[in-house]
């Protein structure tokens, strides 16, 4: 009797590092360059045949088809792209009720470091426009240009109207495109978001007449039109990105007028957070320009600006958003030498959203480019 006791211990000691490993081993899921938490469930084409409903805090399935059986309280849900849901879902689980024959899941969203334990994500792509389909047009927007060398995304401005009042009208003519390059690394380590690097390239053209038969004056940005992407898959995180492409005006002119500019700029931002801190490297960009004389008699105060808001949307919630509005303005004074001027220049920002990162705040990077003097009434 007097061995029983060593033996046992010996028995348990020989277990307890089995034990241990199989914990370990357990710890989560990779997928790609991504360890998954281990309480994430992974939804796909067959649990996704059985969904019939979904809203911001409801998932309802019909029956517990492949790892909807797998799902407690505690999983966060990793949910791919089908019909009823276009941009994947990442949703915390707060109770599960069967209702007859269906399984009704209450969640709230996720953040990302809630689903991920280790890894790094990487979205890098550039978008071009055979990978988007047009969501949305004003009239007076002609989506296919005569342009193919530009391979982004590019609407043509035909007779677009920006004002009316009685019989005065002021119209825009020409093309607006944008191809963006999008760079976006994101590390975590031990559920918990440590670095985040991006590049954004944006390639634009801003080309815009403006003609009116009479003056004008006020402010209007007009939605020309909006484009979604085709979902982009890494590593079961999914991304799609939006552009909505904008134009209008702000100011006032007196009388008739005829003016336009092309603007071509390539414009680089570059930021990035490490040991929770904020960095920023100086904005860069390139720019060619080309403009029409203007047909003008009285004063003027007019700007007219165009350009795109592209949106980098995770799982449904923006983790990233750009603006970069062109604009020409068209100064004219009749008691002043030069008689009129013709400025060029950029609004816009990079900005980090917080909701899916877990940040208090957004975070954004100002990427306005002053405006310069490019001609006036006593050129040459």
């Amino acid at each position: 009797m007097k061995y029983i006791l060593p033996i046992n211990v010996m028995i348990m000691v020989m277990i307890l590092p089995t034990g241990c490993k199989k914990d370990e081993f357990n710890w989560g899921e990779n997928v790609g360059n991504i360890t998954y938490s281990g309480n994430v469930v992974f939804l796909g084409d067959k649990e996704l045949a059985s969904l019939k409903e979904v809203t911001a805090n409801r998932i309802v399935f019909t029956d517990k088809a492949g790892e909807i059986e797998k799902i407690t309280e505690m999983s966060i849900l990793v949910v791919g792209v089908s019909q009823k849901t276009p941009y994947g879902l990442l949703r915390k689980v707060n109770s599960i009720q069967a209702s007859g024959t269906e399984i009704v899941i209450t969640t709230t969203d996720a953040l990302l470091a809630d689903a991920i334990k280790e890894g790094t994500i990487q979205f890098q792509k550039k978008l071009l426009e055979k990978d988007f389909r047009l969501k949305s047009k004003t009239d007076g927007v002609l989506v296919k240009g005569p342009d193919k060398s530009f391979d982004g995304l590019a609407v043509t401005l035909d007779n677009f109207e920006i004002f009316t009042n009685g019989t005065k009208i002021a119209r825009l003519n020409g093309a607006i495109g944008i191809s963006p390059e999008i760079d976006i690394t994101i590390i975590i380590k031990s559920n918990k978001l440590i670095g985040i690097n991006l590049v954004t390239t944006l390639n634009k053209i801003d080309e815009v007449t403006v003609s009116s038969n009479g003056g004008f004056s006020g402010s209007k940005e007009i939605i020309a039109a909006e484009f979604i992407h085709s979902p982009v898959i890494i590593d079961s995180l999914v991304f799609v990105p939006e552009v909505t492409i904008s134009c209008g005006f702000d100011g006032t002119i007196s009388g008739e007028v005829t003016s336009g500019v092309r603007q071509d700029r390539v414009i680089t931002s570059k930021m990035s957070y490490l040991n929770s801190k904020w960095d920023e490297e100086p904005l860069t960009q390139t720019v060619s320009f080309d403009f029409t004389k203007p047909q003008i008699t009285e004063n003027s105060d007019l700007e007219i600006f165009s350009g795109p808001e592209i949106n980098i949307l995770l799982f449904g919630v923006p983790v990233q958003d750009i603006k970069a509005t062109g604009f020409y303005s068209l100064e004219a004074e009749k008691t002043s030498s030069p008689f009129w001027k013709l400025y060029i220049g950029s609004d816009g920002y990079n900005k980090v959203k917080a909701n899916i990162l877990g940040f208090n705040d957004d975070h954004s990077l100002n990427m306005t480019i002053k405006a310069s003097e490019i001609s006036n009434a006593n050129s040459k």
